[in-house]
């Protein structure tokens, strides 16, 4: 009697922590699957010792023995056991889903048959969305424990309704978005045996998506090298006025800001805005100018590889290579005069351009470079855009770009497992794409809690500092800045100038009130027409004026 008193008043408690924690698991899903990672990784130990050392025959002691080594190697490596549950949840519900469809008592059981057994598909196809969904359901289970009454009172046909319209619904999203987007064709293909001199034109062809009135343009191959001068290919847009294509014009080198990181996202494939992408305005302004135009998509953007997102030298020496190798297309005769222009992650290209080029393409000499909004100190860039959704989009780029570029990087030294997978999707995915969508609401689920350890420490904080455009630059230099910049913000731009003032650098270090970070090249700008007055300037070899 006095037990089941005990249990009678322990009841309600057990229900109130249950709610509690279900609420709380809903909101971060993430924490249900990281407690699930280590319920799975503690039961496989405890299962398998239990075998090893009471198994009767020797089958089952090598079987306990394989299971207590499996969940070794996933303890060590907790990443691996999220994507087996993302499997071992799709497996469900496909194999319910096909149950149900098989037994088809009723209509509602054939409806929600089917609708689980789609859903059980896209949870392979979206395995990224699949880690939240799963962290949501062990969540909500929570939450029916303390409210069991809540799901017994949705009819059979509401279910049945609900779970094949969101089947469906979500099936043809997949089959839209995957249709649309963009596909790297041949022409990005590299050659079997990549020419190790950079700057070489391996493949040309004319380009006419979005190419401004009055000029030609053309889509380029060639050869270039990553940091640690490992050899590979680029693609670049080469943009000239028709009536200057012979007439030696000058050349605008145009650093494009960050459009993501895998291939798909290269400014060439887009089907619109594509010459110029992030600055066109500006940049249609330079081919009015009778200015040619190279702008290269970066390694990694159009070619396979890993892009050189934030890492300086491999950005910069694919901006001197494209305009190398544009130089030797034969229906051109460019000028050796150019000027970089650089905006964001191309502004961070920019700089480091600059620094590059007289020790790697002294043959390719500036006559200016101007940097808007960049990108100058990659640490304190992402730190400040940590706690916003945009930030961790940002952090999935330089993660998947740093740990592919330098193998002490490694992200499970600063990711927690549950997030491995999500983080990685994200980086598939381009900044501005149907998808990306799906990018900021994860990342608002996860602010910045996604961190095991901090981001700016170990191998990873010394490579971002590597990064930091602290090198003496000896083309004159534009600096221009948005006051309110909510991505590169006005705060870490000052911060940088003073410091390369204090050192000796000379800048031109102009601000912009009321322009953020979007709107500082666009029409209507009053940096736009500085810019080609700054950059006339620079090609008629006018003396530079310095703010520092």
């Amino acid at each position: 009697m006095r037990s089941d008193r005990s249990r009678r008043r322990a009841a309600p408690a057990l229900v109130a922590v249950a709610i509690v924690v279900g609420l709380l698991l809903v909101a971060r899903p993430l924490s249900a699957v990281d407690a699930l990672v280590v319920v799975v990784v503690g039961l496989l130990a405890v299962l398998g010792a239990h075998e090893l050392l009471t198994g009767s025959r020797l089958r089952d002691r090598l079987i306990g023995a394989g299971v207590l080594v499996a969940s070794v190697v996933l303890a060590l490596e907790p990443h691996w056991t999220v994507r087996v549950l993302v499997v071992v949840f799709a497996v469900v519900l496909l194999g319910e889903g096909l149950a149900r469809v098989r037994r088809r008592r009723t209509r509602s059981e054939l409806a929600t048959g089917a609708g689980l057994a789609i859903l059980g598909v896209l949870a392979l196809a979206w395995p990224d969305v699949t880690v939240f969904v799963i962290g949501l359901v062990l969540g909500l289970r929570l939450l029916l424990f303390g409210f069991p009454r809540l799901g017994a009172r949705v009819p059979p046909p509401v279910t049945a309704t609900f779970v094949l319209a969101l089947a469906v619904s979500l099936a043809a999203y997949t089959v839209v978005v995957t249709a649309i987007a963009p596909r790297p064709d041949a022409f990005y293909a590299a050659p079997d045996d990549t020419p190790r001199s950079p700057g070489l034109l391996l493949r040309a062809e004319p380009f006419v998506t979005d190419v401004p009135d009055g000029a030609r343009a053309w889509r380029i191959l060639y050869s270039t090298t990553r940091a640690g001068d490992e050899p590979t290919v680029a693609s670049a847009l080469v943009a000239v006025p028709r009536e200057r294509l012979q007439d030696r014009p000058p050349v605008i080198a145009w650093a494009h800001g960050t459009t993501g990181f895998d291939r798909r996202c290269a400014p060439s494939l887009r089907r619109s805005r594509t010459i110029g992408a992030g600055g066109i305005e500006a940049v249609h302004a330079a081919l009015d100018e009778g200015w040619a135009v190279v702008a290269p998509d970066y390694p990694g953007l159009g070619t396979r590889g890993v892009q050189p997102y934030l890492v300086g030298s491999g950005e910069a020496r694919s901006v001197l290579d494209a305009v190398r190798a544009a130089r030797r297309l034969p229906q051109l005769s460019l000028s050796n005069e150019t000027v970089v222009w650089g905006h964001s992650q191309g502004g961070h290209a920019a700089l480091w351009t600059a620094m590059t080029q007289p020790g790697y393409a002294p043959d390719v000499p500036l006559a200016g470079v101007a940097a808007m909004s960049p990108v100058s100190n990659p640490t304190t860039f992402l730190r400040d855009l940590g706690r916003r959704p945009v930030g961790t989009i940002f952090v999935a780029y330089a993660l998947a770009a740093y740990s592919g570029t330098y193998p002490d990087v490694e992200p499970g030294d600063h990711v927690r497992a549950s997030a491995r997978l999500p983080l990685e999707r994200i980086a598939d995915r381009c900044l501005r794409s149907p998808t990306s969508e799906i990018s900021l609401a994860q990342a608002r689920v996860m602010a910045d809690r996604f961190v095991s350890n901090s981001l700016y420490e170990g191998a990873l904080g010394r490579r971002l500092s590597e990064n930091d455009a602290t090198g003496a630059m000896e083309a004159p230099v534009l600096i221009a800045q948005g006051e309110s910049d909510r991505v590169v913000t006005l705060g870490l731009q000052d911060a940088y100038v003073r410091e390369r003032c204090a050192a000796g650098q000379s800048l031109d270090y102009r601000t912009y009130p009321g322009r953020g970070h979007g709107d500082l090249l666009r029409e209507g700008s009053p940096f736009v027409e500085e810019l080609l007055d700054w950059t006339t300037d620079r090609f008629a070899d006018q003396p530079t004026t310095t703010t520092c």
